[in-house]
């Protein structure tokens, strides 16, 4: 009889506890379900990262078109500094921050204006250049024979060897007025190309070794 009681006892404390035991099980299980979202939830951002791979994918070809712009933009801007005349030369200095332009007017004198990278606004000058009758002389016959303007001849360089012109300006070649430049190229090659001034056909096209 006291056996009897015992066992009924026991069993009547195992089926109240079952109840106990599985929502115990289910807020196991409810926990463990939260962990994972936790721990899964920021693997949904993780496509941003690479945005900026796309972005500086093609930096490159920005810049050198950014620079080809200002060119142009930057001889026109000289220009209007000195009043008129023909851009001669034209070259970026300070790494690329400036622009150094040479014009000469129709008496065959130089004047130097720097110019903002962007090409916009003239830094300093007009400057007059003490030019001899010598260099007045070559002036003019530079000037002369020059049928292609500065932008033109910056675009027939591109065309020759895909990049940024950093340099350009009318030179003596083989007895030839020639436009001479240096076109840098995505790999920072840099390429000294000489064009006709009068036609624009390549004369030379060289990879400059020079450090």
């Amino acid at each position: 009889m006291q056996t009897t009681t015992k066992t009924t006892a026991r069993r009547i404390a195992l089926i109240t506890a079952l109840p106990l035991v599985g929502a115990l099980a289910l807020t196991g299980c409810s926990s463990d379900d939260d962990d994972r979202d936790d721990v899964a939830a920021p693997a949904a951002s993780a496509p941003a990262a690479s945005a900026p791979s796309v972005a500086s994918d093609g930096s490159s070809s920005s810049a050198a078109s950014a620079g080809n712009d200002a060119l142009p933009t930057a001889a026109a801007t000289a220009r209007k500094a000195v009043g008129s005349g023909t851009v001669t030369a034209i070259e970026q200095e300070a790494g690329g921050t400036s622009w150094e332009v040479l014009v000469v007017t129709a008496d065959g004198r130089e004047q130097e204006v720097h110019v903002d990278a962007d090409g916009r606004r003239t830094t300093a000058g007009p400057t007059k250049e003490t030019s001899d009758a010598d260099d007045v002389a070559e002036a003019k016959r530079f000037v002369g024979a020059a049928d292609l303007s500065v932008a033109q001849a910056a675009s027939a360089l591109t065309k020759a060897v895909s990049g940024t012109v950093t340099e350009l300006g009318l030179d003596d070649h083989a007895g030839a007025v020639v436009w001479e430049g240096d076109v840098l190229d995505a790999s920072g090659t840099k390429h000294s190309i000489r064009i006709d001034a009068g036609s624009g056909e390549v004369v030379t096209n060289t990879v400059d070794t020079d450090d």
